[in-house]
This record gives structure tokens, sequence and C-alpha cells, in this order.
């Protein structure tokens, strides 16, 4: 008899509870490193450019999520819209079946909207709403032939999917020389874990196989809050903080075992203006900011830790004419979040045109992987009708 009994061929709606299902892929995940953007994918625009250093400081649509003070500074009626290439992950594995050695390779995805967002000023504050990818992951793993004991694992095929979409309706407002905000985060979170092989005993005759695919859209309600100031001359220096809360996602039976609860995230940052590096009317924009993501389960087969990310950038505003070309250049720290993930690190870079009597702004920004053979790219357009 083989050590995996009889003959297995099954879907995740044939199982009972969610319970087998993370018992049964626990050991086959718990060394596979997928490059981890689960819950910190960088949507894009212009913070994408500087390692994402300003997007607790930033004012414009993007900030209903990012950090809901910084709405009170959009004064006009304002639409961000942003296109990027979604991660893909490639991975080969090696060793045997239950201690294997995995060589991992970050790709280019699919080109998708990342984010679409509306403000207008509303009373004495600012309205905001965004649709944002806040996470995502998509890892084929694969084999051809692995040793089990007496048995070997063939054509072994491995699916990890995870898409986290945030619909986030918030409203920010100054008060004083603060600027306080406040939003409701509704979070669709889409989850796809897939398992195929087959299993052959020492006289090459198969006696079993396994296919078993998991899939499921689920929903889930949080909060976010933010703070936004200014110190120094002027103003020079500004600084933010958010919080998002974890969200517990529902409705979501066939994947709960998967991933049930999205992580909340701190976020601390500030940005400078200065002008003594600068030539004529140029001048120099820097940024850091500090991520903490918490209150994930460590228990799921996407498990989740807490932990920390950060991201440091300048910018060079260069003034021709009348218009402005900001040029980019930054570092994201995007560490594994979790049990079978891998760490994915940026160099970032980006251009911007602002032209002095128009009603819209490009942004495009690329991130190069540490451990990838293609650039990250996204770009993003506002508009700003009244300007």
């Amino acid at each position: 008899m083989n050590t995996f009994g009889v003959k297995k061929t099954m879907t995740a709606r044939m199982l009972k509870g969610t319970a087998l299902l993370s018992g049964m892929f626990v050991v086959q995940l718990a060394t596979a490193q997928v490059p981890d953007l689960l819950n910190a994918l960088d949507t894009g625009g212009r913070a994408m450019g500087v390692g994402g250093a300003t997007s607790t400081t930033d004012a414009s649509p993007q900030s209903a999520l990012d950090n809901p003070a910084g709405l009170a500074y959009v004064k006009s009626p304002t639409t961000t819209l942003v296109l990027r290439n979604l991660p893909k992950s490639t991975t080969t594995i090696g060793g045997t079946f239950t201690d294997r050695s995995l060589s991992t390779r970050a790709g280019s995805g699919r080109t998708a909207l990342s984010h679409f967002g509306y403000a207008m000023p509303y009373r004495k504050g600012t309205l905001g709403f965004s649709y944002t990818i806040g996470g995502f992951i998509d890892d084929l793993s694969g084999a051809a032939n692995l040793p089990n004991g007496a048995t070997s694992i063939r054509n072994l095929r491995e699916e990890r999917k995870a898409q986290t979409d945030f619909f986030t309706f918030s409203y920010g407002e100054s008060r004083g020389s603060v600027n306080y905000g406040f939003g409701i985060v509704v979070a669709n979170q889409y989850t796809k874990f897939s398992q195929q092989y087959q299993v052959f005993d020492a006289g090459n005759q198969q006696v079993g196989s396994t296919n078993t695919t998991a899939s499921d859209n689920g929903i889930g309600v949080g909060l976010v809050v933010g703070a936004q100031g200014s110190v120094g001359n002027g103003g020079s220096q500004t600084w933010g903080a958010s919080v998002r809360t974890p969200i517990n996602i529902q409705n979501n039976t066939d994947t709960a075992g998967i991933y049930d609860q999205i992580p909340g995230k701190l976020s601390v940052g500030t940005a400078g203006r200065l002008d003594q590096f600068a030539r004529g009317s140029d001048f120099l924009v820097w940024g850091a900011e500090v991520d903490y993501y918490f209150g994930g389960q460590g228990n799921k087969v996407f498990a989740r830790d807490n932990y920390f990310g950060f991201g440091l950038g300048v910018e060079y505003s260069y003034h021709r004419g009348d218009d402005r070309f900001p040029i980019r250049l930054g570092y994201q720290y995007s560490p594994s979040g979790g049990d079978g993930f891998s760490d994915r690190n940026a160099l970032t870079f980006g251009l911007g045109y602002r032209p002095a009597n128009r009603p819209y702004s490009v942004d495009l920004s690329f991130a190069r992987p540490s451990m990838g053979s293609r650039f990250d790219f996204a770009l993003g357009v506002t508009y700003r009708p009244t300007k």
C-alpha cells in the first residue's frame, strides 16, 4: 500500500470544513517562498516612484485609504486613476516532496486598474472615495518528479493567488494646524489555492493522485483614521500618521482555512522640501515612511505575522518654462509577512509631468524587485477640472 492510501480526486466544495483543507496544505506550503505582496502592494502614482515614502503625507483621492487626513488639502474636485502591472512569480521545486529546495523568480503579470479615486470639497472638509488593490500574489510552483520515501510525486503543480480590493469612503477636515480624517473600508478578498500531482510506486505504477482546488470571495469591513500636519518654517516639513483596522473576512467558507483576516496597517511618515540643494525655482522633496502590519492570523495556510516595512525616497522638481518635471528615486522594503513567504524589496524611480494652466498631471513610476528579472510599472493620471 502506498503512503497516501487510496486514490484521491476532490474539489474544495466536497470538503465539509476548512480544517481539513488547512491541514492538507500546511505541510506542503511550509517552505514555499512566495514573494510577499499579500498586504503591501504599492498601487502606483507619485508615491511609488519614491519607494512609497509619501503615501501618508500626500494629498489626493488616494489619501482616502492611505491617510484620510490628507483629503483636507484637496480644495477642488479631483479624480485619480492608476494602471499598473501586477506581480507574478514562478517557483521550481527540488529536493523531496516534504523537504523542498526552491528557486523562485519574480516577474510581471497582467496590467490592471489598481486605483480609481474621486475627492470633492464638502462643508468644512473634503469627501473622498477610492478603489484600490491593496494586496496581490500570483505564484505557480511545480516539479516533474520528487522523491517521497518509497514513492515519487510526479507532475506536481501548485497555484497560489490572492487579491485584496479596498473600497474606501472617507472624510478629511482641517482643525487649526492639524488635519484629521476617518473612513470606512470595505474589502473584497479573493483567495485561491490548488494542488495537483500523481503518486507512483517503486515499480513505476501510478497508485494515487490529488487534484484539489479551493477558491472563494469574501467581504469584510474596517475603519481607517489619520492625522496630518506641518512643521518648520512656512510648513516646509509635513508629517502624517494613519491606522487601518484588521478586517475579518466573511462568507469565504471554502478558503477560511487559507486566509481569513486582512491585517491592520499603521503608517507613520514625514516629508520635507529643501530649496538649498536645487537651482533657480527647482526644489528637492524627501520622504520617509514606516508601515506596521498587525492583527493577522499565523495559523492559516497564508500565514500572517506582525511585521514592519519602510520606504525612502527623494524627488527633484525640475522647472522648465511654465511646467514642472518631477524626477524620483527611492527604495521600498517589503519583508516576508509569514511562513512560506519571502521578502520582495525594490529600487524605485519615476517621472512626473505638471503642466501649468492645465487640469491634469501625469506620473510614471517603476520598481525593480531585488529577486525579479522585470520591472514593475505604473501610470497615474490626476485630473482637476476646476483648477
